[in-house]
């Protein structure tokens, strides 16, 4: 869906649909896939009824990452100039509560990464909550972690987990032992 502006339209939903469509045209070099088919969304609709449509459609699938809600999250909370905590309770309030604290703690780390990560959608839960808990822990470390992102010379999603979890590994001391027990 797209919205008429005086620039030309913008893109309101369909994000996904038209990316595979650049892709497949990058791909094949077919030309039906240069054109994608639009509805017209009546310009000046609330913003908010724009992001809760998306919201809506997204949340059926069951392959939206943490990374995507929260990104939606941070892009609402700055288009609304609200806090991101209050966006993700607006967008996501149907939600169940572990879900929308999730989102929350995906959208500190994005925002904590200073929109180093190009492909947030890639970052797994567990790697997402953990980053999470580094950042917390240790807020320095967000800006460290961002360099190393810029740094990438190849910016591909795997390329971004792998500096995201080399954070995690040299984020724990060197001087740590594993405990072994001393029953009998």
């Amino acid at each position: 869906r797209v919205e008429k502006t005086e620039e030309g339209y913008e893109l309101v939903q369909g994000f996904r649909r038209l990316s595979a469509f650049q892709e497949l045209a990058r791909e094949t070099g077919d030309p039906r896939y240069t054109r994608i088919p639009a509805a017209m969304v009546p310009r000046g609709e609330p913003l908010i009824g724009l992001y809760r449509k998306m919201v809506d459609e997204n949340l059926i699938r069951k392959d939206l990452s943490f990374g995507e809600m929260a990104q939606l999250a941070l892009s609402y909370a700055k288009d609304e100039n609200i806090p991101v905590g209050d966006a993700v309770s607006t967008l996501y309030a149907s939600a169940i509560k572990q879900k929308r604290t999730y989102i929350r703690q995906f959208a500190r780390v994005l925002e904590g990464l200073e929109g180093s990560m190009r492909h947030p959608e890639a970052m797994p839960r567990a790697l997402g909550l953990d980053i999470y808990k580094l950042i917390d822990s240790q807020p320095e470390r967000a800006g460290e972690i961002a360099a190393s992102l810029r740094a990438l010379q190849d910016r591909n999603a795997d390329a971004e987990i792998a500096v995201l979890r080399s954070a995690l590994t040299t984020s724990k001391p060197a001087s740590a032992r594993v405990s072994q027990s001393v029953s009998k």
